[in-house]
């Protein structure tokens, strides 16, 4: 409405004004003009006016021109009365040209008017499209630039599947070096061979009928050949007319991210199957959805089909009965914030397995509590394997516990940590009592905690087994009892020690039987040494008896033989009580040796000697065989040819009359070789192994028609072995005689062997003060007789005291002294005898029955100058007299 108004009233105004333009001009210019150029002048304005204003205002001018010039042209003038017919007339011809001419006019204006609109339109269309191709040439440029510089995958292909364009980054994606290169190779050449059939045949085909398909599908690297993962995103390309063009693609390069899900795979893999080899599932509780997530291995412990919905109830359901109230239990209390971790029974079929389940409680970014995650092991086995490692320690437990010994383990700090019944027994508590402490919790012997301390260090340390053969243990109740102990050290699986196993052994019995076999042994030394005293006592008047006899040099032959035959026992008796004691002294390693180098031959004669009365007698031929150079030895002189003459003895004993004994001796390699040889009664095969075995004898019989105690022999071995050597025993059998044969280390004959003859003195005795003390008076008086007759001045005494007092007032230059006095004994008068001026330096020398090696010492460390057993051999007395 507002539109109409404003255009009637530019109607108004462009009519008034084009009247008031014509009747100006009509009037000032109507007699320069004429009738005409108002006329042509009217029809201007009259155009102009429907030419702006359209017919309308073409008519309005047409009529305001009639009426204004009907007022101010036509007489009368202005008034709008016409006189004359034709100035109507002339009017009514105005006004029938102008309205004609307006409608001519406004036609061809709304014609041209039109035309010109359609232009003006074509026109703002052309600017528009100009625009329009601008703004889409610059976009395009723009995702140009943009599609070149793109990290992904961007390019187009017509409808035949070839590319039109492939950014840089397409490029160097599938190894192509060039774009040119790219736009000569086919799309399906692009893709992995085993993925072509699938892209022309299934992807693209979807990508034409929905306008886009995005899929994960390899490309082919040019070069490598390598499959190349991407996001294939394809979009199909409109033209104008909504017609498919083309398809273009923006994909993404996802080859790092299938190389990362493929080690996730693969992770996933490997630790399904670590659970599986371990035993291990792992599961999710989602609490606010009541749902469980378990992992195959899970699935497997449980025996729940892989994918079944699983709940809490239905965890629950799988739980043994007996067990379901502790499980619920102790999951409640693990989410209110408690540890959960858990032995139960699971119902798995008709077999029951035990697990141990373990978890964490999970929260969101708020704190929130969303559930739990959590791991299952299967445990069954290790159950049995507990189950029958409880009954085997328990087992072990009965055997340990049941043994004599003390079997314990400690550590380094000496802690223990195992301990039988044996032990804790000792100690005064149970087994489980000693676990963590040390023996100075329960033994108050200091000396003895630090012994096993001690012990104990050097076996972990040295890392080796250590024997004690006893130890003192004190028990708790005080009591003492003795243990041998082994040790033994025990390695980690690093190889590393810090434990050991002790095993102790009771022995208190054995050591009171040891006591009392020592006890035994110390008695029977003092019995044999009683025994040899008082057998010497009586022999000693005998032998000097004897000796007063050959010194009287009897004409009676039946005297003379029976002289001689007294002495003869007498000296066998001696001898046989010397073995006695030596073989003793020898079992219980108390002899001594005094070494020296010398010919063996030096031996020989003693030897020889010693035995050719007893060879003699028996009417035996003795027949000696040695090489030129006898060897050299070293060895004690007096306990070899004590060998020797033992082995001649034995020979002669067991040879009958006039019977022959061979000795030889030789070298061979390395060794001097004694042979002794005798026709005798032989040895028999059983016999011969054990004929150095003590109190062994060739017939029981025989042997003890020919005397003897079967000691003899043994004697030999024990001496000739702790010289080095050895001896051997050889017969043909009964009535074959023996050979018996020693072996010692020789040594190489020193360069020049200077022969040392020693001179024997032809200086008369020198005469001595004599005291003798000895309370067996048989034995005192002969031997007085005997000291007297060679030219010395002698006195007795019974007693230690009386001893002292006769020294004193007899002052003598030699004391003969018995041990065993009835006062005091020998070995205490000796040290008064030496404390006293006038005896301080007599030579003491020791007449008694006791010869062992102790009570040599003693006489020795009394004062005593020598030490004689009885009976005693007169000429040795003589020589040592002889020699003071």
């Amino acid at each position: 409405m507002i539109h109409i108004k404003s255009f009637l009233s530019n109607v108004y105004i462009i009519s008034i004004l084009a009247v008031t333009a014509i009747l100006i001009i009509l009037k000032d210019l109507q007699f320069t003009f004429g009738g005409s150029p108002p006329l042509q002048l009217f029809l201007i304005v009259v155009a102009i006016a429907a030419w702006h204003g359209g017919l309308i205002a073409g008519f309005f001018t047409t009529l305001l021109s009639a009426a204004a010039s009907a007022y101010f042209l036509v007489e009368p003038h202005e008034s709008l009365y016409i006189a004359k017919s034709s100035d109507v007339l002339r009017i009514a011809l105005l006004v029938s040209v102008g309205a004609i001419f307006s409608l001519m006019i406004s036609l061809l204006y709304k014609r041209e008017k039109r035309v010109l609109h359609k232009v003006m339109e074509r026109e703002e269309q052309l600017k528009k499209e100009i625009a329009e191709r601008d703004k889409t040439r610059a976009e395009r440029d723009l995702y140009v630039e943009l599609a070149k510089s793109s990290t992904e995958f961007i390019g187009m292909c017509d409808m035949e599947f070839m590319p039109f364009f492939i950014n840089d980054a397409g490029l160097r994606l599938v190894g192509l070096d060039s774009l040119e290169q790219g736009l000569k190779t086919p799309v399906k050449e692009f893709f992995f061979p085993e993925d072509q059939e699938f892209v022309m045949n299934e992807f693209f085909p979807m990508v034409l009928k929905n306008g886009r398909n995005v899929s994960e599908i390899r490309l082919r690297h040019f070069k490598t050949g390598k499959a190349v993962w991407i996001i294939y995103n394809v979009f199909t390309l409109k033209d104008l007319n909504g017609k498919i063009a083309s398809l273009a693609t923006v994909s993404m390069d996802i080859t790092d991210r299938k190389r990362v899900e493929e080690a996730l795979r693969e992770s996933q893999i490997d630790l399904n199957r670590a659970q599986a080899v371990a035993h291990v599932g792992s599961w999710r509780m989602d609490i606010h959805k009541n749902i469980l997530e378990w992992s195959d291995e899970n699935y497997r412990i449980f025996g729940v089909s892989k994918g079944t919905p699983l709940t809490y109830e239905s965890f629950l359901d799988a739980v043994h009965p007996a067990d379901r109230e502790l499980v619920d239990k102790t999951w409640k209390e693990a989410l209110a914030g408690k540890h959960y971790d858990l032995e139960h029974r699971l119902i798995v079929g008709k077999k029951i397995k035990w697990v141990r389940e373990l978890a964490e409680l999970e929260f969101d970014e708020h704190g929130s509590l969303l559930g739990a995650f959590g791991t299952t092991e299967d445990i069954t086995d290790i159950k049995g394997a507990q189950e029958a490692l409880h009954h085997e320690r328990a087992f072990l437990r009965q055997v340990i516990d049941a043994a004599p010994s003390m079997i314990f383990v400690k550590d380094k700090e000496g802690r223990f940590i195992l301990a039988n019944n044996s032990l804790a027994h000792c100690y005064g508590t149970d087994p489980e009592g000693l676990i963590g402490l040390t023996d100075a919790d329960f033994n108050f012997d200091a000396d003895e905690v630090a012994h096993f301390r001690q012990d104990d260090l050097d076996v972990i340390r040295n890392r080796k087994p250590q024997i004690i053969p006893e130890e003192k243990v004190t028990c708790r109740d005080g009591v003492i009892r003795w243990y041998s102990t082994v040790k033994i050290p025990l390695f980690e699986d690093d190889n590393s020690c810090n434990k050991l196993l002790g095993v102790a052994s009771d022995i208190t019995e054995r050591k009171r039987a040891e006591e009392a076999l020592r006890l035994a042994d110390r008695r029977k030394d003092e019995f044999l040494a009683m025994l040899a005293h008082e057998l010497r006592n009586p022999l000693a008047p005998i032998r000097n008896a004897v000796q007063l006899l050959k010194m009287l040099e009897p004409t009676d032959p039946k005297l003379a033989w029976s002289r001689n035959v007294i002495d003869r026992q007498v000296t066998h008796m001696a001898r046989l009580l010397d073995d006695l004691l030596d073989v003793a002294r020898i079992m219980q390693g108390k002899i001594r040796l005094n070494m020296e180098r010398f010919e063996l031959t030096e031996i020989l004669n003693n030897a020889i000697e010693t035995s050719r009365p007893l060879i003699e007698s028996r009417g035996q031929e003795l027949i000696i065989s040695q090489t030129t150079t006898p060897p050299w030895i070293e060895g004690d002189r007096i306990r070899l040819a004590q060998v020797l003459s033992n082995l001649l003895n034995n020979a002669a004993k067991y040879t009958s009359e006039g019977g022959k004994i061979t000795l030889s001796v030789m070298r061979e390699d390395s060794s001097a070789v004694i042979e002794v040889r005798d026709t005798g009664i032989g040895i028999s095969p059983d016999i011969l192994p054990q004929i150095f075995d003590l109190f062994t004898q060739a017939d029981h019989s025989l042997a003890h028609a020919q005397g003897g105690l079967g000691i003899g022999l043994t004697l030999v071995r024990e001496l000739i072995e702790i010289h080095g050597g050895t001896v051997t025993a050889s017969s043909a059998g009964i009535g074959q005689g023996s050979t018996f044969t020693v072996r010692l280390p020789a040594l190489p004959a020193p360069s020049s062997a200077i022969e040392s003859v020693q001179a024997k003195s032809v200086l008369p005795m020198p005469k001595f003060r004599i005291l003798v003390v000895d309370d067996y008076a048989d034995a005192a008086e002969s031997l007085t007789m005997l000291l007297q007759a060679e030219g010395h001045a002698v006195e007795t005494a019974d007693c230690g005291l009386k001893a002292l007092e006769r020294a004193q007032a007899f002052r003598p230059q030699v004391v003969l002294l018995d041990i065993g006095l009835p006062d005091l004994d020998g070995y205490e008068v000796a040290r008064r005898l030496r404390a006293l001026p006038e005896t301080h330096d007599a030579v003491l020398v020791a007449l008694t029955g006791y010869g062992q090696t102790e009570d040599r010492e003693r006489s020795r460390s009394a004062g005593f100058n020598h030490h004689l057993l009885k009976p005693v051999n007169f000429e040795k007395l003589s020589a040592l007299l002889t020699a003071a």
